[in-house]
């Protein structure tokens, strides 16, 4: 079995118990899958599903910039910009599973995309660079990524277990093999993901979409998880347990160059570039919960990113480099919000 250092720190939360975390699904991927390739759908579902430990702390005054996006009983995380900052999408489990949806970037005209009841975990949505097309994690034996067209998923939200006139739909990824976070390449020509190599560690992969061919980018026995391209779709940054927890590094997109940027007993989740390349911006529990930072994206000392209480997490930098997208539970539940990007220094 192997084990990591989120199932140590229990970053998900079974309700009733453990530490003040949300159970984001990005946390929940690395915490279930990690553990053990038997895991159930049952097993992951529970762990996603669970409520978060709500602080019963007075409320804190709402730092300046912020702006909620989401507002309902259910569940709202992963915040993902549209290429044109015109829409964030989100997972939910607002229809009783996990669903992807979509809205205006201030969360206005909230849409549906997916829907599949059978289906209880659907994750990671990312957009293609054009806007047309939309990747997702779903859990079927094994995570699998699907693609879908956005604009007829408007009109019948897509649903991956159900036959069309070409038959059922295809996943991108190999059906006997786990795969997950994708993120499309600024050319739209690849998508860069996490999948189980043949050893059965998670690694990150590149796919080639005209070819079906994939490329192996990080090797084990590490776990790798959320790879993100930089703008220029030279470098991929990701999260990887190379020493008991997760760090974030860098690595050239054919593999070379890895290179380490956070050396810190905490966990740090998911990285995301600034527009101009220059910054990123991540998630770590290195405060005692977990909350947003700010680094070079050549290294150097990560500046906290003030989002007020509750624990915040999934970051996504708007394209035009004005707003932070990000989860947080700081209202009683997780929602998706934003807030005013930090002024930084080239």
């Amino acid at each position: 079995m192997r084990t990591t250092a989120y199932l140590a720190v229990g970053v998900w939360v079974i309700a009733g118990c453990g530490p003040s975390l949300p159970p984001t699904p990005e946390a929940t991927t690395l915490a279930t899958s990690s553990a053990t390739a038997s895991s159930t759908p049952a097993e992951l579902d529970e762990t996603a599903s669970a409520p978060p430990q709500i602080s019963t702390d007075a409320p804190q005054p709402a730092p300046e910039g912020l702006v909620r996006l989401t507002d309902d009983p259910a569940r709202d995380s992963y915040a993902a910009w549209s290429g044109d900052g015109e829409r964030i999408a989100f997972y939910s489990n607002r229809s009783g599973v996990d669903e992807i949806y979509a809205m205006n970037a201030d969360g206005t005209e909230v849409i549906q995309l997916t829907q599949d009841g059978d289906i209880r975990i659907k994750q990671d949505p990312a957009w293609s660079a054009d806007g047309l097309r939309m990747a997702f994690t779903a859990l079927f034996d094994v995570y699998r990524i699907f693609t879908f067209n956005v604009a007829a998923a408007t009109t019948t939200p897509f649903n991956p277990s159900e036959r069309t006139n070409e038959g059922f739909p295809k996943p991108l990824s190999a059906d006997y093999r786990d795969a997950l976070n994708p993120a499309w390449s600024p050319d739209g020509q690849r998508i860069a993901l996490t999948m189980d190599d043949l050893n059965g560690d998670r690694q990150v992969y590149t796919l080639d979409l005209a070819s079906g061919e994939t490329l192996q980018v990080t090797h084990g026995p590490s776990p790798a998880y959320f790879p993100r391209w930089s703008p220029d779709g030279g470098s991929l940054a990701f999260s990887m347990n190379a020493a008991g927890d997760f760090d974030i590094y860098i690595i050239g997109a054919q593999g070379e160059g890895l290179t380490q940027l956070t050396n810190d007993p905490s966990d740090e989740g998911i990285a995301f570039w600034s527009p101009d390349s220059q910054f990123l911006v991540f998630d770590s529990d290195r405060g005692g919960s977990y909350g947003l930072y700010v680094m070079r994206a050549d290294g150097g000392e990560a500046s906290p990113l003030n989002t007020g209480a509750g624990d915040a997490f999934s970051p996504g930098w708007s394209p035009d480099g004005r707003y932070i997208a990000f989860g947080s539970n700081r209202d009683g539940n997780p929602e998706i919000y934003r807030i005013d990007a930090p002024a930084l220094q080239p």
